[in-house]
């Protein structure tokens, strides 16, 4: 009984492990600091920064036909900076996150796949500096930066067919960094557009 149990399990994990994938994927962060009544930046114009993305995901189907559910841990950095001709701010941070969401095989044409992609990124701030008229100060304490970011996403991935190990990708990503907290007025969101290369790789048997 416990060999045909064992060989049972075996069985299904094989199978499930030949419809996965892992994936590696880095990319390129364009960040818009949006800083609500900002006291210490009054009339000042903040540019959009710009920060790299690294990541490792995994891909699991799901019972529903093309729907997939998407994992990954990854870093992003959000930078943005900041000046008139008084004074001048630059911030630098790093992101600790895990992604969950949702792809959508919507379109497949010969070895090219369009797949739609939703979900959240659950973050934690692991590294902050903010350079203010050339004085670096540690912002990694800051109650705008700390605590965990909810970065809810959508985006659109363009999938192209190396060989049947797996995919080259190119991907579009559009989020809005908050901080869901009752005990003060939130002044600092962080919009981004995330341009994403990956490379998929199936896990077969």
């Amino acid at each position: 009984m416990k060999l045909k149990l064992l060989l049972i399990i075996s069985l299904f994990v094989a199978n499930t492990i030949s419809s996965q994938e892992l994936s590696f994927n880095i990319g390129t962060n364009f960040s818009q600091f949006n800083l609500k009544n900002p006291e210490s930046y009054t009339n000042t114009d903040v540019q959009t920064g710009t920060g790299s993305f690294i990541e490792i995901g995994y891909l699991l189907p799901s019972k529903k036909e093309k729907l997939n559910y998407i994992f990954g841990l990854g870093i992003n950095e959000f930078n943005a900076l900041a000046g008139t001709s008084a004074n001048s701010y630059r911030w630098n941070t790093k992101y600790l996150g895990l992604r969950t969401g949702f792809e959508y095989d919507f379109l497949d044409i010969n070895k090219l796949q369009i797949v739609p992609l939703f979900g959240i990124n659950f973050s934690t701030i692991i590294y902050g500096k903010q350079e203010t008229n050339g004085v670096v100060y540690d912002i990694k304490s800051n109650k705008e930066f700390t605590g965990i970011k909810l970065i809810p996403y959508l985006g659109l991935k363009v999938k192209y067919k190396i060989n049947e190990l797996g995919y080259a990708s190119l991907s579009y990503n559009h989020s809005t960094t908050f901080k869901p907290n009752l005990s003060y007025k939130e002044h600092l969101t962080i919009v981004t557009n995330q341009i994403v290369f990956g490379l998929q790789f199936n896990l077969t048997k």
